[in-house]
């Protein structure tokens, strides 16, 4: 069987998925607070890297921002 494959929305590039939807949703939730099916905009991936140049735990405004939008 492929793997399954996303796109970052930040870099662009093409990677293999690491973990499951429901996982990454799951963590999406406990940094946001709240569930990306339920957010009002469709949630973005982006790819480790990325990710960890954005991590949220070193961006709390940016986060607390990102609450009241979702």
């Amino acid at each position: 069987m492929a793997k399954e494959t996303y796109k970052c929305a930040h870099c662009l590039n093409t990677y293999e998925k690491g973990w499951t939807d429901e996982e990454a949703k799951k963590e999406a939730e406990d940094t946001f607070g709240k569930h990306p099916d339920d957010w009002q905009d469709d949630a973005l991936v982006v790819c480790d890297d990325c990710y960890q140049a954005m991590l949220p735990s070193n961006h709390p405004d940016e986060v607390a921002e990102a609450k009241k939008h979702i």
